[in-house]
């Protein structure tokens, strides 16, 4: 398996290029709202009313959802900024990442090890968040994190069934999704790591095990 990445996937961006890539994440569904305001006007110059009102209704329904999408870059920023000085495990972080998301997000399971990384819990619970929330924005119905060891390094891959899928694991990494990409790029950068998505339809976590604790 090819865990390489390029350089924008090996290193943290910055707070500043950080900010741009949240802010392009955002742009598509910003585009979508523009065009359906255009759309709305262009009815109503027609006085095409059922039309106009059945866009509006479409409207109003992107825009709570572009809202939520607003919300998340806000606390994207907190996300990348997490530290605490208990060192992560990756099982204990994926399992409060669930319980804070509740009903918001879909069933993820974990196998394989769990050993502690070098990075905090608090950290690596926002990197597990985003993980989940990525697996569940995809339209996935579960997702699976699937864990090894290697050379010092902790390895977890991110994969799950899609609705109707019959065909197999899938996941996307288009907008909105792409927001979640980018904070877990980053988290996993600051911290030794790196996010590779050159499988297709599954993103690959590569992350620094804790070093052994010193005896005396």
């Amino acid at each position: 398996m090819n865990h390489s990445t390029d350089d924008d996937t090996a290193a943290p961006l910055g707070e500043s290029r950080f900010r741009r890539e949240t802010a392009h994440a955002l742009s598509t569904p910003l585009g979508s709202l523009l065009l359906q305001a255009e759309l709305i006007d262009h009815y109503l110059r027609q006085a095409k009313l059922p039309q106009a009102r059945e866009a509006m209704a479409t409207l109003l329904h992107d825009f709570e959802t572009f809202g939520s999408q607003f919300r998340s870059a806000f606390s994207a920023m907190a996300d990348i900024a997490e530290e605490s000085t208990d060192r992560g495990d990756p099982r204990s972080s994926l399992a409060a990442a669930l319980a804070e998301l509740g009903e918001q997000c879909i069933p993820t399971s974990y196998r394989g090890p769990s050993p502690q990384l070098a990075l905090s819990e608090a950290a690596l619970t926002a990197l597990m968040r985003r993980l989940a929330m990525l697996a569940t924005e995809s339209g996935m119905t579960d997702a699976t994190l699937v864990a090894d060891t290697a050379n010092g390094q902790y390895v977890v891959s991110l994969g799950g069934a899609a609705r109707g899928d019959t065909a197999g694991k899938r996941l996307s990494l288009d907008p909105p999704q792409a927001l979640h990409l980018a904070v877990a790029r980053e988290i996993a950068a600051r911290h030794g790591g790196h996010v590779s998505t050159d499988r297709p339809g599954t993103l690959v976590v590569s992350l620094p095990l804790a070093p052994p604790r010193a005896e005396g």
